[in-house]
């Protein structure tokens, strides 16, 4: 009987929550904007992306894919424990717990006694958290989907199917290999950190390129696959950010760039704070 009664109690909790978020996102300016009212958003080159991609996955197949299956037997153990571990920095729950996390405990908060500003801190994190969730979980099962369905044999199988070998649908592991989940989850973690840290955005890229190309150096990928994953999870990680911009949720365009603005709610104090009056009013 307690654990219905804490269940019954932590849903109308949520309930209420909903209500209070549906209200503030109206008083604080936060209303969904119809698509003929977007603002002005600077995209990037998508044709040069486009060409250039399509144009290293081809000469991946051509000249590096083939080359990385017998390369990858000769690699020193050093170098491989080496990529191991930054490798499993491409691992999507490194983001996806914490903003889950997020997620469901600011929505189980009653935010309907606190002021205004403080609501809006929380649903500033909120969403944070949400868009998280969107760009590494979307991209990510997106991705799973298109692997499944070309169906390549990873480098496991090279010895015994070279670096050519698709057997569609490729409901096992071992025929998983295109595109490269780990860096379909790297690209868009590096848009996720640029959008939060853009005065950082080039050391963003290079860690997010050494965790995809990590993936070739520990045998689990083709060089094609991971240049196809990172401009994957990448695309849909600045697309998702554009659907909220549009929205005026979490993110605003200022001068055509997507930006988190200065007043966005998003500092460390005001959610300190915002929770410290949670904690008087519990």
């Amino acid at each position: 009987m307690i654990a219905i009664s804490t269940i019954t109690d932590a849903y109308r909790r949520l309930r209420q929550q909903i209500s209070s978020f549906r209200r503030l996102l109206s008083v604080r300016g936060f209303r969904v904007r119809s698509g003929y009212n977007n603002p002005e958003i600077t995209h990037p080159n998508w044709q040069l992306i486009i060409v250039v991609a399509i144009s290293l996955i081809g000469l991946g197949f051509l000249f590096a894919d083939d080359a990385a299956g017998h390369w990858k037997s000769t690699v020193s153990p050093e170098i491989y424990h080496f990529f191991r571990a930054l490798t499993s920095l491409g691992k999507s729950e490194i983001l996806l717990i914490p903003a889950a996390l997020a997620i469901l405990c600011l929505g189980l908060f009653p935010w309907q006694s606190l002021p205004k500003g403080a609501q809006a801190i929380l649903c500033q994190f909120q969403m944070l958290g949400l868009y998280v969730v969107l760009a590494i979980a979307g991209s990510g099962l997106t991705n799973n989907l298109i692997k499944m369905t070309i169906g390549r044999a990873r480098p496991r199988h090279f010895e015994q199917l070279g670096a050519f070998h698709f057997e569609p649908p490729g409901f096992s592991s071992g025929f998983q290999s295109f595109p490269s989940g780990h860096s379909t989850t790297a690209g868009a973690m590096a848009i996720v950190f640029i959008l939060l840290f853009p005065k950082f955005k080039w050391t963003w890229l290079a860690i997010a390129a050494w965790i995809a190309g990590s993936r070739v150096i520990v045998g689990a990928h083709y060089p094609s696959d991971s240049v196809a994953g990172f401009v994957y999870g990448a695309s849909f990680a600045w697309l998702l950010a554009v659907w909220f911009a549009n929205r005026r949720l979490l993110f605003r365009a200022q001068g055509g760039l997507i930006r988190i603005p200065k007043n966005g709610g998003l500092s460390l104090t005001g959610l300190y704070k915002a929770l410290h009056m949670l904690r008087q009013k519990a």
